[in-house]
């Protein structure tokens, strides 16, 4: 869950080409990372892998204008590009039926995750997003419950040599115990990675339900 507000300058417009010519620029304004799901190009086989999605659908007559408008261009895994398509139930509101537009609003705030890595909606719009994108596949799960245990792993390492630097010397039975469940840790890591490794990012009856 590593949302992040994407800033679109108006004044970096590109005065030459069209929005596919402009991938590398919308990728770095996005953090390199999906919009929706927050995977970063590098867990998804790099740029190659990643598409420029159309906020608003080029699709629809209605906003074929804003086609090569770089503040309607983002930067989304392929899954959850596909699974956007061109829905657009409304404009962007979180009290309804819609998709908040990440450049207006840190998607952060939009969701929560619960003891199990499933990330629900705290509005309207998001729990909207949550199930049309799918953004409780077995690969983000997979993703979410790996990067909580990266962190209090780095937590407790930081903690424990604080006290250590603190005290010049640490209790054996302490020092053991924090140690212990570092390994813990880091063993759990290296189960969920090789677990990662195997899980597909979806299957067809998720995109056929669509």
């Amino acid at each position: 869950m590593n949302w992040r507000l994407v800033i679109k300058d108006p004044e970096k417009q590109p005065d030459k080409g069209t929005y596919s010519d402009w991938k590398e620029q919308i990728a770095e304004e996005c953090y390199f990372q999906c919009v929706y799901c927050s995977i970063h190009e590098a867990q998804f086989g790099g740029a190659n892998n990643y598409h420029i999605d159309h906020f608003r659908p080029k699709s629809l007559p209605q906003y074929k204008s804003l086609e090569n408008d770089i503040r309607n261009l983002f930067y989304a895994c392929p899954i959850c590009n596909r699974f956007k398509s061109n829905d657009w139930p409304a404009e962007p509101n979180l009290d309804v039926v819609s998709y908040p537009d990440p450049s207006q609003i840190d998607y952060s705030v939009l969701f929560r995750m619960n003891k199990n890595f499933e990330i629900e909606g705290n509005y309207t719009a998001s729990k909207y997003l949550v199930l049309r994108l799918f953004l409780n596949r077995a690969q983000l799960i997979m993703e979410r419950r790996e990067d909580v245990k990266v962190r209090t792993a780095t937590a407790l390492m930081k903690d424990l040599s604080n006290l250590i630097d603190q005290v010049g010397e640490i209790d054996s039975k302490e020092a053991f115990a924090a140690l212990k469940e570092i390994d813990s840790i880091k063993t759990n890591i290296q189960e969920l990675s090789e677990r990662r490794r195997k899980i597909r990012p979806y299957e067809l009856k998720d995109i056929r339900k669509k």
